[in-house]
C-alpha cells in the first residue's frame, strides 16, 4: 500500500564537525566527545535515509546520538540549560520548504530537527512495510505502531518547539510551525486508524463498528487539512488534496456501512439515503484523486484511486443500494429521508492514540565534573552561513507491489 500514502520529503542537513565545540575543551575526555558527536550524528542521518532499515537499528542510532546531544541541551549539575547550547551551528532544510535552509547555533534546534526527521522516517518505514503484495499480521501491527510512534514524536516536537525555541524564530512553514506539526500528528493517527478500518472490513465486523471507526478516521483527516489552511498554499496544496481525498474515502465507507446496518434492520428508507451519501462521497473522492495527481508540490505522489481498497467500494455501494431500492419498492415502501442517518461519533473500538516518545536522557558521562572540562569562554561559533552546504537527500524509491491483494475488499493491511 505504498501508493496509498502521501509522504513529504525528508529533511536534509549539512555535516557537523563540532570543531567549534572542540575549541572549548580542556582535556582528552571532552575532546573525544566532539568526535563521538560527529560520528554518531552521521551514522543516524545515514540510517534515516533508508525506510527499509529495522526499527531496532534506527532506535539504537537515535538513542546513542541524542543521549550525547542532550549534554549540549539540558541542565547538568542544576543549571537551567547547558552552557554549551549555543556553541555549534546546525543547518536543516524543511520537509515543505524546498531548498530554503534554516540555520541556528542552538542544540535544541538540532534536537527538534532530528526528532522531526525520526518521525518522518517512521512514516516512511510504515509505508515501506505496507508496500508488499500482502503483509503479515505482525507487519500490520508494526505499521500501526510505527504511525502511532510518529504521532507521539510529532507531539513532542510541537511542545518542545514552543517551550525551547519560542514562537516566530523560524519560517512559518518550517517543521517547527505548530500548524505543520499538528497536521503531521493528526495524519499519523488517521493513517493508523486506516489499519483498523481495513481489518474491520476484512474481518466482517458489525457494520456500525466499521462505520464509526471510518467516520472518526475521516474527521482526523479533515482536522489535519484544516490545520494547513492558513499556510502558503504553494507549499501545502498537494498535501491538502491528499488529506481531503482520504477524508472523503472514509466518509464514503462510514455512510456505506451505516446504510448496511440500516438494511440489516429492514430500515430500507434510511439505508437508501445513507448509501446515496456514500456514493456522493465516493465520487467526490474520485475527483479529488485526479486533482491530487495533477497538483504540484513536494512529496511522493500516492495513487489511492488505483488501489483496490478504494476501487472495490463502488460496486459494494452499488450492490447494497440496488438491494435496498428493490426491497423498499416491493416490500417496505418507506420514505427516503432528506438527510442521511447521523453517523456514530463515539466509536467504542479502534481509536488510535499516540505512543508517548521518551526522549533519551543525557549519556552517563554528562556529569557536573565532566562539564568542568569545557571552557565556554573560548567558544567561537562560526558566523551563520559559513558552514558546509546542505546536500539534499536522495531517497530510495518505494516500489509498491500492492494493488490491494486478493481479498473481497482489497484490504492488505488487515
Amino acid at each position: 500500500m505504498a501508493h496509498w500514502f502521501h509522504r513529504n520529503p525528508l529533511k536534509s542537513s549539512s555535516p557537523v564537525s563540532f570543531d567549534t565545540l572542540k575549541l572549548t575543551t580542556t582535556n582528552k575526555a571532552t575532546q573525544k566527545i566532539c568526535g563521538d558527536l560527529k560520528t554518531t550524528r552521521a551514522k543516524l542521518l545515514s540510517a534515516l535515509t533508508d525506510p527499509a532499515n529495522s526499527i531496532s537499528t534506527v532506535e539504537g542510532a537515535s538513542n546513542t546520538y541524542i543521549s550525547l546531544l542532550q549534554g549540549l541541551c539540558c541542565n547538568v549539575g542544576g543549571q537551567d540549560e547547558s552552557p554549551l547550547r549555543r556553541c555549534v551551528n546546525f543547518k536543516w532544510t524543511n520537509s515543505l520548504g524546498g531548498s530554503e535552509i534554516c540555520e541556528m547555533a542552538d542544540a535544541y534546534f538540532e534536537l527538534v530537527s532530528m526528532l522531526c526527521e525520526l518521525a518522518l522516517w517512521y512514516m516512511k518505514h510504515s509505508s515501506k512495510l505496507a508496500s508488499g503484495e500482502s503483509i503479515s499480521d505482525d507487519e500490520a501491527k508494526e505499521v500501526h505502531r510505527g504511525l502511532r510512534t510518529a504521532a507521539g514524536i510529532f507531539q513532542q516536537v510541537k511542545d518542545m518547539s514552543v517551550s525551547r525555541l519560542g514562537a516566530g524564530t523560524l519560517p512559518k512553514y518550517s517543521d517547527t510551525d505548530q500548524r505543520v506539526l499538528e497536521a503531521y500528528h493528526l495524519q499519523c493517527l488517521a493513517e493508523a486508524q486506516e489499519v483498523t478500518v481495513a481489518r474491520s472490513v476484512e474481518m466482517k465486523h458489525k457494520p456500525l463498528i466499521t462505520s464509526a471507526v471510518a467516520h472518526e478516521t475521516a474527521k482526523l483527516f479533515e482536522k489535519a487539512d484544516a490545520s494547513l489552511k492558513t499556510i502558503e498554499q504553494t507549499k501545502v496544496a498537494k498535501w491538502r488534496k491528499y488529506l481531503q481525498l482520504k477524508k472523503d474515502i472514509y466518509l464514503a465507507y462510514a455512510h456505506t456501512f451505516s446504510g448496511e446496518a440500516s438494511l440489516t434492520e429492514d430500515q430500507c428508507g434510511n439505508a437508501i439515503r445513507s448509501l446515496q451519501e456514500g456514493n456522493k462521497c465516493y465520487q467526490s473522492a474520485s475527483r479529488l484523486c485526479r486533482e491530487y495527481a495533477s497538483t504540484r508540490g513536494p512529496g511522493s505522489t500516492a495513487k489511492p484511486g488505483e488501489h483496490k481498497f478504494f476501487k472495490r467500494l463502488e460496486p459494494i455501494i452499488s450492490k447494497r443500494l440496488d438491494k435496498a431500492t428493490h426491497e423498499n419498492g416491493f416490500i417496505y415502501h418507506q420514505k427516503i429521508p432528506a438527510e442521511p442517518m447521523e453517523l456514530e461519533s463515539t466509536p467504542q473500538y479502534g481509536i488510535a492514540s499516540p505512543i508517548e516518545f521518551p526522549i533519551p536522557s543525557p549519556a552517563p558521562l554528562w556529569t557536573a565534573d565532566f562539564m568542568t572540562g569545557f571552557d565556554v569562554s573560548k567558544s567561537q561559533p562560526k558566523a551563520l552561513g559559513t558552514d558546509a552546504a546542505v546536500e539534499h537527500i536522495k531517497e530510495p524509491e518505494i516500489n509498491s507491489k500492492a494493488s490491494g491483494g486478493k481479498s473481497e475488499t482489497g484490504c492488505v493491511v488487515s
